[in-house]
């Protein structure tokens, strides 16, 4: 982009500079009265690149009096696989309706061919959850890594955790997340699951870009980047990222700034949760400012 739209390039960037702490991944919180306790922000992947922690990160997860993640249950797959019985309204399409009911008959022919060529044809999922299927399409590597039981940066910090004896909590449940991606519509899921599969490359170098972003610690150019892409993507009328922006993240930092209170009361809790969900004037750095912390740039 900054070769060949170099206006768009701009634009982005300009955007970015404007968003409220989007610029440090790791934060100190105080308190007179409390001890001081950690915000550290994470990328829900496996790339050896992001579980290798900073040193001064590393030293306050393990140090910690308790660890705090968006869920306690990422260890536990079979509850993951319990919900589908229990609760199958968490992973199936609402009744009376299949991802090819959104498809085009040329779309369908498209994102068939893909998923067959992964071993699951659209009809094995038409009636599941379009966000789930797109997990299916994910990056190479990380599909790999998975495979491997590899963990993603927050299983590790929870393995780490369980490893050294240090208490382990959640602010959410897994009901609660999987619930926060259905209230998108799911025109805005099959228009992600249809970028994934259309535009792999772009894909591919988006994933990549995002990850180059979250090492350099700066991801203010990330959300207007991803509101871009939603925005100028003609494939259905949806605006995906408005969607993920509104129900995943803001509405879900409310929730966990409150739950996370009581943790921070404590003191010496290390608080570890998706970097986006950090930045921004509803990201968490404002949301425990305005419980009468102090958050600063942690070094």
């Amino acid at each position: 982009m900054k070769r060949e739209d170099r206006k768009t390039y701009d634009q982005i960037l300009a955007e970015g500079r404007k968003i409220p702490n989007a610029r440090g991944l790791f934060w100190k919180i105080e308190k007179r009265g409390f001890k001081p306790s950690y915000l550290f922000g994470t990328m829900h992947v496996s790339d050896p690149r992001v579980i290798k922690l900073p040193h001064t990160v590393k030293k306050a997860h393990l140090k910690a009096k308790v660890i705090v993640l968006e869920s306690d249950q990422l260890l536990e797959l079979g509850k993951a696989h319990l919900l589908a019985f229990t609760k199958p309204d968490m992973m199936m399409m609402p009744a009376g309706k299949r991802i090819e009911d959104f498809l085009t008959p040329e779309q369908r022919g498209v994102v068939d061919t893909a998923l067959t060529a992964r071993g699951a044809p659209l009809s094995a999922v038409n009636y599941l959850r379009p966000w789930m299927v797109t997990s299916i399409v994910a990056s190479a590597c990380e599909q790999s890594r998975a495979k491997d039981r590899t963990p993603v940066l927050d299983q590790q910090l929870a393995l780490d955790a369980i490893e050294n004896n240090i208490p382990l909590k959640g602010l959410e449940t897994l009901e609660e997340q999987y619930g926060a991606l259905n209230k998108m519509s799911l025109e805005a899921q099959v228009k992600n699951l249809i970028s994934a599969i259309a535009h792999p490359e772009q894909f591919a170098n988006i994933d990549e870009t995002m990850l180059r972003l979250y090492l350099s610690g700066d991801i203010r150019p990330l959300a207007p980047l991803l509101r871009w892409l939603s925005q100028n993507d003609t494939t259905m009328a949806a605006d995906s990222f408005a969607e993920f922006e509104d129900e995943v993240i803001t509405r879900r930092n409310h929730t966990m700034a409150d739950r996370a209170k009581p943790f921070l009361q404590d003191g010496n809790a290390f608080i570890a949760v998706g970097a986006l969900h950090v930045q921004g004037d509803d990201g968490l750095v404002e949301l425990f400012r305005k419980q009468g912390f102090k958050v600063t740039p942690a070094t």
